[in-house]
């Protein structure tokens, strides 16, 4: 009689260790391709901000601003990305596509550089007064000028959660996006009748760092590439419209000046 065949138990074994091992060598690629395809989609949805910015600026003569309150009954917002829809003809605005979870309202995944692009909060002192900065009508360097980008808002040790106010909390009012520096007539700002020289209140918000330790921004001009926070960071050449830091045009406050927290320890 013929015997049956089958494995033995070593065989088994040798097997299992080989898948797992495999496994191990091909997990973190497919993390890795699966970060980078969320990226790519992220990076499409800013270039689609750029479009409907630039469709805006085309038409205004201007920048949007962070925020046009309507003062009626209801306290009616009109927020940048609410603009972006209208420009790109009933385009649903995106947010990042590493946080599908995250709506796109005020705690949102992408920020706008307002403070040099367009913020229509109450200011006395500025050079725009009585608003902060508005309208801004161009910048001397577009292509080196943040207009949007990832964001965590102000905090990042809470989960995010829509319709908080929460300054640990991921994405808190993330749509308005800080500089490294705030300009000094900032820090005579209002909003509502509350003194808010940050965006929310004395807290900035942060970039994120969701995307491999940093973030995707879309400049002035539409193009959008990847930076990390020293880079972001360094000064407020990135944000300030001229190219470069310029102390003399420049004139900003440090930003630990009111709360004393910096999420990048050695920036």
């Amino acid at each position: 009689m013929s015997r049956r065949g089958g494995f033995t138990l070593i065989e088994v074994l040798v097997v299992v260790a080989i898948v797992a091992l495999l496994v191990a060598i091909l997990l973190p690629t497919l993390n890795q391709a699966r970060e980078q395809a969320r990226s790519a989609a992220c990076k499409s949805n800013l270039h689609q901000l750029g479009i409907g910015m630039t469709m805006y600026l085309n038409q205004w003569d201007v920048y949007p601003g962070h925020q046009y309150r309507m003062m009626d009954d209801a306290d009616t917002r009109i927020r940048w990305y609410n603009l972006m829809a209208r420009s790109l003809a009933g385009y649903k605005v995106q947010g990042c596509a590493a946080v599908p979870d995250w709506e796109v309202d005020r705690n949102n995944s992408y920020g706008y550089n307002y403070k040099y692009l367009g913020s229509l909060r109450d200011n006395a002192v500025g050079p725009k007064k009585p608003l902060e900065n508005y309208p801004v009508k161009s910048v001397r360097a577009p292509g080196k000028t943040i207009a949007f980008g990832d964001t965590d808002g102000t905090g990042w040790t809470k989960p995010h959660m829509r319709g908080v106010n929460d300054k640990d909390m991921l994405g808190n009012h993330g749509y308005c996006l800080d500089p490294t520096y705030i300009p000094e007539y900032s820090m005579f700002s209002y909003s509502g009748g509350d003194h808010e020289p940050y965006a929310w209140k004395k807290y900035r918000t942060y970039i994120s760092i969701r995307h491999a330790g940093g973030s995707n921004f879309c400049f002035a001009d539409g193009h959008v590439e990847f930076l990390r926070p020293a880079q972001v960071y360094r000064d407020n050449r990135y944000w300030n419209g001229l190219g470069g830091e310029d102390p003399v045009r420049d004139a900003h406050v440090s930003f630990k000046f009111l709360d004393g927290e910096w999420r990048f320890p050695g920036i």
